[in-house]
Parts: structure tokens; C-alpha cells; sequence
């Protein structure tokens, strides 16, 4: 059954054993714990049961686990793992043997040295970007200035004169000369850069002008320019400026060289962060349980096949601890575990990124797989792209140690390269036109109306199957007539509908059609109060045909994207055909071929992965699903750096 049924579980026993009976939860992996407080029952509890609280060393765990992840993060930053485009959605992680695995561990107070080493040295790197920083923004600054001759420290007033560097807008620049040429008989003023918005230049004058020439320079928006701090001339500190910025970069080169010696660390750092990381939710989920002065009590969730050995399990490691398990109640929000079996399992991740199933709901996952199959290879559409995709994910599903969800994602690259090595045959596309293989059935390109009523039918068989599982789904919760009414009036509303468009069934039709619409009309209003609110809501009932109507119609990006794969692939090939001859040739028609192919492979598998996707989530799931359950999540062994493994595959 895709829904695996849940039992609820209360677990007692003894607080010394409380530490041993958590390390055998977490290592099976089969149990979901609740707080204790939080469930119907704790009134009941409460009289003799008190709130356990997690260990005071969890804190420091906790403390280790940031320093370590601190670490991790700072070498991510200067040194990262790169993993390549499959890898970042599979989870790809760092196999070691359980050997390493203790090892490393018991490398833990390294870490400690590690984390300060990389603290001290993200303090140098933090001085050395701000040193970097303030010599190019004051390079910046004195580059304007680079053709001046007089040293810095010589640009300052006497008792007869003032002198200064300053910058004015270049459209205000030619007024200031004539209003200074006008208005100041003694000064000097020589232009010594400028740019797109400013003039640079220098000025002195008398002091006894001085609040005249400070009055224009106001006017015009002119600004005074001081490097007190600096000696010589511009041009001069510049150049000490950059060769500063030299030594401040091979510094940095220097720094960096004791980061990457560090990185010898890293999978010691790795390995003790999901170490750490795993004891701190061990210690932390005590807080879900309660207790009494000698014992204590965990609530949880438990998938019903393995509730059997869970207890047996309990029995047999521990001493005291004793299991009992129920039925979840009506009003119980209970966790979703789906678990299908077969190539129907590759499809959960299309069904998890939409939403989990709630308890009462059906798994869509069998139901949507077929049509997912079939939408896919129609998208793609080509042997050859089918025959790559299958190959590499045996490929990776072999050098690759993945998750679960990657295990599903990499039998959904096979099962999709199955189908479009299917459909490719079909409709003769091996690498576009590259291999000229007549069709087993007819081609797209040729024929596409063909096509085209091929998808709207296909897409029609897919909309009245979502409508069959939502009258299953109303006649299994014991509303027949709701069936009827819901999915039964319009089955023979859609269907008198399309007989109309046939001239040889267009009578029968009509008469189906107006038997479907009439049932329609008297029971979809049936929620509403009075016979004209009944009447009026049933008749503008009729008017979600639009939907319908809308639902066949996006079945055509079918043929869109089937086009597009195949056209793109035959202009690939065109281009490769242009190349002129000889070994030069035959090399540039080489690239542009495997280029061209790779780049159309990409892009269309994403296309093909994201609109079947839609069609499923838009067009199949709103007859029949909702979504929104809890998903089942156990208290167990996680890892994000490392997985743990007991013997090396070949």
C-alpha cells in the first residue's frame, strides 16, 4: 500500500536506560517522537509526570558543533567542494569506512585547534581587506591629482595667501573662471584633471580675497580637497600606494596557503560535525519526553510493519523499557510515509515537491507515473537523447553514493530516458535527423495536427482518470451520489460534448450532452438553501466547461516541446553540415555537433521534467488531490558531510 498505516507508540522505562534506550531509537530510525506535553493525554499525565529537560551537555555539544560548522564554512568560502550539476541535486557526500569514522572522532579536540587557527586567521585576512580597501579608495582619490608637481604637504596657506586643491561640477567649471576673472584681480588657477562630472583643479589666492573667492567657490558648488596625512606628491604616493596593495595581495596569497594546509582537516571536521550533530538531537529530543523521579516516557509515531520489531528490539537491548502501541485516533494528526515499490517509487519526488498526501487522501503517485512516463518521452522525443540519458544514470547510480531522493532522481533520468528512447523510435528521431531512421509510427514535424489530437486525447484520458480516482475517492467515504453528481454528470456532459463535434454521433451528443448538463444543473447547487439559489448555482456550474476546456488545451505544450527538441536537434545538425570539409572541418563539425546536442539534452530534459510536472500538479491533481499532510520524519542518524560505509562496492 503506497500509505504505510501508523500506529501511535508509548515507550516507559527506567531514567537509567533512558540514554541507551535513545542511542537504539536513533540507530533504527523507525520512530517519530511527539512532545509528551503536547498530546491529549498529558492532563491525565500531568499529576504524576513533570517535563524532562535535556542534559546540561547538550549546550556545550551544541558550542562544538557552531565551532565546527564555523570551520566547514570557512574553508566552503575559500576553498569550496565543487559538485558537479547532478551531484548538487543526488546529495553526493564524503564516503569514509567506520574505521575513519571512529578515527576522527577521536580526532575531536583537533577541532578546537582548527576552529582558532581559522578565527585567527579570518582576523588577518578581515585587517588585510580593510588596509586593501583604504589604499584603493585613497588611489582613487590622489588619481585626479597625479599631474600636480607640488608635494601634498606644500598645498597650505601662508599670511598673504591661500591656496588649495578643489573639485567643481564640470558644467558650473567655465562659469567660476569668468566670474573669478571678473571679480578677483590677483589669483591663480591651473586645471589639473577631469572627467565625466568634475574639474580638478588648483587655486591661490590673497588672503585679503578670501571671503570673496570663498563666496564664489559656495555659488558654484566647489569642494576643497586635503591630504593632511600624506608627503610628496601625488603621483609619488600613489606608487607607494600600489606597491602596498602588492605586498597586501602576497600576504594574502600567504594567508591563504595556511588556510589550504588546514584543509587536511577537513574531513576529520566533517566527520565530527554529523558526529556532534547527531548527539546534540539525541540530547535535545529529551526535552519531548516526560518523567518521574525514576523513570520516563517517550510518545511517538511508528510505521505499523516495523512495530513488531521495534518491540523486539526494545526487549531485547534493554532491561526495563517496555512498548505498547494503539491505533492512531479519528481526530489525530498523523504523520504520511508513502512507499512505493518498483519503478513507481522514482515518481515520489514528484509528488513530494507538490505536497505530501494527507492520511485520508490516496497516494497519487501509481496514478500519475504512467501518464509522467508517457508525457516525458513525448517532450523529449529522440532515441539517441533516450539512449545518453539512460546510460548516465546507470553511470552515476553506480560511482555515485546518494541519498534516497537522489536514488529517486536518478531512476527518474532512466525511466525518462527510457521513454524517450521509446518515442524516439516511434517517431524516427535519433540526434534530430542525424541518423535517418524511418519512424515506427509517423512524424511529428510532418504530420504535427496529427500530433496535436494525439495530446489533447491523451491529455482527455488523463483528465476523466483524475476524475474516476475523485469518485472512487467519494464512493470508498460512502457518497455515491456525490460521485455521481460530481464526476458522473460532467463524464457524460464532456463526452455528449465531443460526440457534438463528430457529424455521424452529433444527434446522440446532443441529447447526452443535454442528459449530462440537466443532471448538472439540478445537483450542483444542492449545498445552497432555497430552490432558486439551487437552480441558479447549478446553471452557472456549467460554466467551469471554460476549465476543462482550458485543462485539454494545455496538453498541446506536449507537441510545443516535442517540436522544439526535434527542430533544434535538426538545425544542430544543419550547422554541422555547413563546416567545410577537410580535418579542420571535420573537427569544428565534431564540436558543434556534441555541443549543440549536450546543450539541447540539457535544455530539453528541464523543459520536458518542468512541464510534465505542471500538467501532472495543474491539469491531474486539482480532480482529486490536495495535499498538505505531515510528512513522517524519524528521529534517527542524519548526515550533511559524510556517509558511513561498511564495506567498499565494486
Amino acid at each position: 500500500m503506497p500509505i504505510i498505516d501508523m500506529r501511535k507508540v508509548y515507550l516507559l522505562g527506567h531514567r537509567q536506560e533512558r540514554e541507551k534506550t535513545f542511542n537504539l531509537l536513533q540507530g533504527l530510525g523507525t520512530v517519530q517522537m511527539l512532545d509528551v506535553k503536547s498530546g491529549a493525554g498529558w492532563e491525565e499525565f500531568q499529576s504524576y509526570l513533570e517535563p524532562d529537560r535535556p542534559p546540561e551537555i547538550v549546550s556545550q555539544v551544541d558550542s562544538r558543533r557552531s565551532d565546527i560548522r564555523y570551520c566547514l564554512d570557512f574553508f566552503q568560502r575559500y576553498f569550496p567542494v565543487k559538485k558537479s550539476f547532478i551531484e548538487q541535486f543526488t546529495g553526493a557526500r564524503l564516503v569514509i569506512s567506520p574505521d575513519q569514522f571512529a578515527d576522527y572522532v577521536d580526532s575531536l579536540d583537533q577541532a578546537d585547534e582548527v576552529y582558532d587557527a581559522c578565527r585567527r586567521i579570518e582576523d588577518r585576512l578581515a585587517r588585510l581587506r580593510n588596509e586593501d580597501t583604504q589604499a584603493h579608495n585613497l588611489i582613487a582619490e590622489l588619481e585626479p591629482w597625479k599631474n600636480l608637481d607640488l608635494p601634498l604637504e606644500e598645498v597650505s596657506g601662508g599670511s598673504y595667501i591661500s591656496m588649495g586643491l578643489y573639485t567643481i561640477p564640470l558644467d558650473n567649471y567655465p562659469a567660476l573662471i569668468d566670474e573669478l576673472s571678473d571679480k578677483i584681480s590677483i589669483y591663480y588657477l591651473e586645471e589639473i584633471s577631469s572627467d565625466n562630472e568634475f574639474a580638478y583643479f588648483y587655486f591661490a589666492g590673497l588672503n585679503e580675497d578670501r571671503q570673496e573667492f570663498a563666496d564664489l567657490f559656495k555659488a558654484k558648488t566647489v569642494s576643497k580637497v586635503t591630504f593632511p596625512d600624506l608627503t610628496g606628491t601625488a603621483a609619488e604616493n600613489i606608487d607607494l600606494l600600489q606597491a602596498k596593495t602588492e605586498e597586501l595581495q602576497q600576504e594574502r596569497a600567504d594567508v591563504l596557503g595556511e588556510i589550504e594546509k588546514l584543509l587536511e582537516q577537513r574531513p576529520i571536521l566533517m566527520a565530527c560535525f554529523d558526529y556532534l550533530d547527531n548527539e546534540f538531537k539525541k540530547h535535545d529530543a529529551v526535552s519531548n519526553l516526560a518523567r518521574t523521579e525514576n523513570s520516563f516516557l517517550l510518545e511517538g509515531w511508528v510505521p505499523e510493519p516495523v512495530v513488531g520489531d521495534l518491540e523486539k528490539a526494545v526487549n531485547e537491548k534493554t532491561e526495563t523499557a517496555v512498548m505498547v502501541s494503539r491505533e492512531p485516533e479519528p481526530e489525530e494528526k498523523v504523520p504520511v510515509l508513502l512507499h512505493n515499490k518498483g519503478p513507481v517509487d522514482a515518481y515520489e519526488v514528484v509528488t513530494k515537491l507538490f505536497s505530501t498526501p494527507k492520511r485520508s487522501e490516496i497516494d497519487p503517485t501509481p496514478h500519475l507515473a504512467p501518464f509522467f512516463f508517457l508525457f516525458f518521452g513525448i517532450c523529449l522525443g529522440d532515441a539517441g537523447y533516450g539512449i545518453i540519458l539512460a546510460l548516465l544514470s546507470v553511470y552515476m547510480s553506480r560511482k555515485l553514493r546518494v541519498g534516497d531522493s537522489g536514488k529517486q532522481l536518478l531512476k527518474l533520468i532512466l525511466l525518462g530516458g527510457l521513454s524517450s528512447l521509446v518515442f524516439g523510435i516511434l517517431f524516427g528521431g535519433y540526434f534530430g535527423d542525424l541518423i535517418a531512421i524511418p519512424p515506427l509510427w509517423f512524424d511529428p514535424l510532418e504530420e504535427p495536427m496529427q500530433m496535436l489530437f494525439y495530446c489533447f486525447g491523451i491529455g482527455l484520458v488523463q483528465i476523466y482518470f483524475g476524475m474516476g480516482v475523485q469518485a472512487y475517492r467519494n464512493i470508498k467515504s460512502g457518497q455515491p451520489l456525490s460521485a455521481l453528481y460530481d464526476q458522473g454528470f460532467w463524464f457524460i456532459f464532456l463526452n455528449g460534448l465531443i460526440l457534438m463535434i463528430l457529424p455521424e454521433f452529433q444527434a446522440v451528443g446532443q441529447w447526452i450532452a443535454i442528459g449530462g448538463g440537466a443532471g448538472l444543473i439540478l445537483t450542483q447547487g444542492r449545498s445552497q438553501s432555497g430552490i432558486i439559489k439551487k437552480f441558479f448555482s447549478g446553471l452557472l456550474s456549467l460554466y467551469n466547461i471554460t476549465g476543462y476546456l482550458s485543462d485539454v488545451l494545455s496538453y498541446s505544450r506536449l507537441l510545443a516541446l516535442g517540436l522544439a527538441t526535434a527542430v533544434i536537434a535538426t538545425a544542430i545538425n544543419s550547422m554541422g553540415d555547413m563546416v567545410g570539409g577537410g580535418i579542420v572541418g571535420a573537427v569544428g563539425m565534431t564540436l558543434i555537433l556534441l555541443g549543440g546536442h549536450l546543450f539541447n539534452i540539457i535544455i530539453s530534459t528541464l523543459s520536458g521534467y518542468v512541464h510534465t510536472s505542471r500538467l501532472q500538479y495543474v491539469e491531474f491533481f486539482s480532480k482529486f488531490f490536495e495535499g498538505g499532510g505531515e510528512p513522517f520524519k524519524p528521529f534517527g542518524k542524519t548526515s550533511s558531510y559524510v556517509d558511513v560505509m561498511e564495506a567498499e562496492e565494486g
